[in-house]
Order: structure tokens, then C-alpha cells, then sequence
């Protein structure tokens, strides 16, 4: 007896494992377009950098050749656009579609000279974030100089903005590369690195976004010595990882909301109930079918939540997140909606109703427990269920706030409950 009891729980905690490990969002590589041309560099060594990151694959291209394929079809092949060109010129129709790609949406890294490029395109510079000029310009009525560059330098990187997701973890370092100077950095650019190398401006790489796409400029990266800097090789991974929205460290842990034991770091608003018991985190309608929401003390802006959970029906809930108020907020949903016909995994704005909506039942188990996974990258929203993408949609209504849980309204969800065993984020 207490062999076949141990044997069932052993196929019962398979079972739970394989279900949890299928839950995780299932996306396979980046898939990045790597542009190159108008510029000489080492290229085994440079391409052998790509070849090094399990998580990615790429596509060559020269440019301008091949500059149509910066049109917004490119996201149907790409995740991400790493350039490490000099390209001088692209024609304003491709200048339109480069534009109307990155409005769509779609990933950017920018490296080294590329920097340079589209010298008589004024918007590069605000695509990209910078701009290094081969001739001297006018600036308010003065004339400033032409930037410069030296070959052979040693540059001591500090990590000035020590908690983005593509800095995190990362102490300062040295490395061997070609340094610029007299070049533009944007107002709207975040700084992630900077030097005190005299050679160089201070600002070695940022962060922006243009249009729906984010944006990151590394300046470093001109041969072999700095391709094989393990730092450069974690800064351009992460980058690419970031620009596609995806975690710059997918084997960093998750930090639980919910400890199991009791409700701390959560409060409730309205006349919802809720309990913790036997490890759950329960949640159902008050006295009089009270409705009411149960929000987390603490609020994030960009990050990847991961929520175990099970609805007994019928029912009306779902995940905020972004909490700021009630008219600025999204919120995962959980339901079973009829006009129009929407599902759990969902995703429901105030005022703007259903941003996405998700039809299959096929993607989760109506009656036991599923894993929603919400990403929300800049304006990006993008919402798992099961492991499955189930709503893909750009939206700025909020940036930062709150997550938590809702109680819907109405006596026919009296007897719902929302049963969550599992709260946890982590940054993107």
C-alpha cells in the first residue's frame, strides 16, 4: 500500500513538473537581422560573437543594398535589428518604411559606427539617439567641430545606471577599443555607461524608444579586443535580449509576491474577501456579492509576472497590473465573457475595453490550475497562458503601478472564487 502511494505521488509531482515547465512563455531564438556594409571591420571574430549566443539567430544583410527590408513586414522574420553599418544613405521611401517599422514595433541595437551613418537624414539621429558628424556643423549660431576618433585606447567603463535590466549585476571594467569624441547624445537618452577617457565624450551607451521599438546604442565594439571582452559580450546579448523584450538574464530568479503564510505586502480595496489558506491566496465576493480588488503595496514598471491560479466558476476576475488609478491600468483577464466572446487571457483596458482577446479554450484547464504569464515591456503588453502568447498588443495607458487581483461584480459570480498559488515578477 504505501509503495503504490509513494509511486502515485511520484507520477502526481511528474505531472505538476511537466505542467509547470510548460508553462513558462514558449518563444524559441531571437531572431535578430544583422546589418552590416559602409564600414571594414574583423568579421570572423564579430560574427563568431553572434555564433556564441545560444539564444539567438541571425540573419546577414548588407547595406544599402538591402534596406528594403526595413518595412514594417519585417516583424513577420524578426525580432530585432542589431546594426553595425555605416550606411551614408537609404532613399525616402525606405527612409518612410524604416519608420513605419519601427512604429509598428521591433527591437534596435545600435553598435560602434553606426553612429555615423545617414548623415543627411535628420531623424536617424533621433532613432538612434546620437549622431557622430563628418563635418563640422552649425549649433545655435556657432560652429562646432567635425567628432573625432583614436585607435589603441584603454577606457575604464563605470556602470552608471546600476539597475536597468541590461546593467544589472555588471561592476565597471576596462577594455581596449577605439574611442569617438564630439558626437551627439539625445536629450531623451538614458545613459546606461560612461568613461573618463579624455579621448572619448562621456556617454559610452543608452537606451531610448522610438515609435513602438526600443532602442540601445553601444559605442564600444571596433575589432576583435573588444568583441572578446566577456563585458562587451554580456552587453550585447542583454542588449538584443531587452530590444526584444525578453529577460536580459532568463536564468534570474523570481521574486515571490505571496509568501504562502498571510497577506503581507498586499492590500485590499472594497468589500471583497480574502484569505490565505492552506498555502492559497483566495478571493471571493463579500457580503451582498461585494465586489472589491486586492493590490500589491508595491508598484513595478517594466517586468515579467508569473501568476498559478485557478478559478472556480462561474466567475469574473482577473490580473491588474500597471495599477495607477481606475481609468489608467490593464488588467489579464479571467472570465468567461459573451459579447463578444472572449476567454480567459484576455486583455481588458478601462475605457478602451478589449485590447486583445483570446478565444481558445484549448490553452488552459477550465477547472484546474494555469500559469498566466504578463510581460509588459515600455508599451509593449504581451500575455501568456499555459506557455501559449495568447494577446501581442501596443499601449501606453500606464507605465508603472500596481499589480493585483479583482472581484467582479454581479450575484451570478456568488459563488466564485480565485484560488492563486503562485505570485512572482521579475525585471525586464
Amino acid at each position: 500500500m504505501k509503495r503504490t502511494l509513494f509511486a502515485f505521488l511520484c507520477t502526481v509531482l511528474c505531472l505538476v513538473s511537466v505542467v509547470c515547465q510548460a508553462a513558462e512563455p514558449q518563444q524559441g531564438k531571437i531572431r535578430v537581422l544583422l546589418l552590416t556594409g559602409g564600414h571594414g571591420f574583423d568579421a570572423d571574430p564579430f560574427f563568431a560573437m553572434f555564433d556564441a549566443m545560444d539564444d539567438v539567430e541571425y540573419t546577414k544583410a548588407e547595406m544599402p543594398a538591402q534596406a528594403d527590408l526595413l518595412g514594417p513586414a519585417a516583424t513577420e522574420k524578426f525580432d530585432v535589428l542589431v546594426f553595425y553599418d555605416m550606411c551614408r544613405e537609404i532613399t525616402p521611401v525606405q527612409q518612410e518604411q524604416f519608420v513605419a517599422l519601427l512604429n509598428k514595433g521591433i527591437g534596435v541595437v545600435a553598435l560602434h559606427h553606426t553612429l555615423g551613418g545617414h548623415q543627411t537624414w535628420p531623424e536617424y539621429e533621433k532613432i538612434i539617439g546620437g549622431r557622430f558628424f563628418l563635418k563640422p556643423r552649425e549649433v545655435d549660431g556657432k560652429t562646432l567641430p567635425k567628432s573625432g576618433w583614436k585607435h589603441g585606447e584603454t577606457l575604464d567603463v563605470t556602470v552608471a545606471d546600476k539597475q536597468h535590466p541590461i546593467t544589472r549585476g555588471l561592476a565597471d571594467f576596462t577594455i581596449h577599443d577605439e574611442t569617438y569624441n564630439n558626437y551627439s547624445t539625445v536629450s531623451d537618452a538614458k545613459v546606461l555607461l560612461t568613461t573618463d577617457n579624455p579621448t572619448n565624450d562621456p556617454e559610452l551607451a543608452w537606451v531610448k524608444s522610438y515609435g513602438n521599438s526600443r532602442v540601445m546604442y553601444l559605442m564600444l565594439g571596433h575589432d576583435r579586443l573588444a568583441y572578446e571582452n566577456e563585458n562587451y559580450r554580456t552587453l550585447v546579448s542583454r542588449g538584443i535580449r531587452w530590444a526584444a523584450c525578453r529577460p536580459t538574464d532568463p536564468a534570474a530568479e523570481w521574486k515571490p509576491l505571496f509568501n504562502g503564510r498571510d497577506m503581507t505586502g498586499w492590500e485590499q480595496v472594497g468589500g471583497s474577501h480574502w484569505e490565505v489558506k492552506d498555502g492559497l491566496l483566495i478571493g471571493r465576493q463579500g457580503e451582498g456579492n461585494a465586489p472589491g480588488d486586492l493590490f500589491s503595496t508595491e508598484s513595478f514598471d517594466d517586468f515579467e509576472l508569473r501568476v498559478n491560479y485557478r478559478m472556480v466558476w462561474p466567475g469574473n476576475s482577473g490580473v491588474w497590473y500597471r495599477y495607477q488609478a481606475a481609468n489608467k491600468t490593464f488588467q489579464a483577464d479571467i472570465l468567461e465573457y459573451k459579447k463578444p466572446f472572449a476567454l480567459t487571457g484576455t486583455l481588458y483596458c478601462p475605457g478602451k475595453m478589449f485590447l486583445t482577446i483570446n478565444t481558445d479554450a484549448s490553452k488552459f484547464d477550465r477547472e484546474g490550475f494555469n500559469t498566466l504569464v504578463i510581460r509588459a515591456a515600455g508599451r509593449r503588453q504581451m500575455i501568456f497562458l499555459n506557455g501559449h502568447l495568447v494577446g501581442d498588443v501596443y499601449d501606453d495607458t500606464s507605465d508603472r503601478g500596481k499589480v493585483g487581483f479583482q472581484i467582479h461584480a454581479g450575484a451570478q459570480f456568488g459563488d466564485m472564487q480565485i484560488q492563486v498559488r503562485e505570485i512572482a515578477i521579475r525585471p525586464l
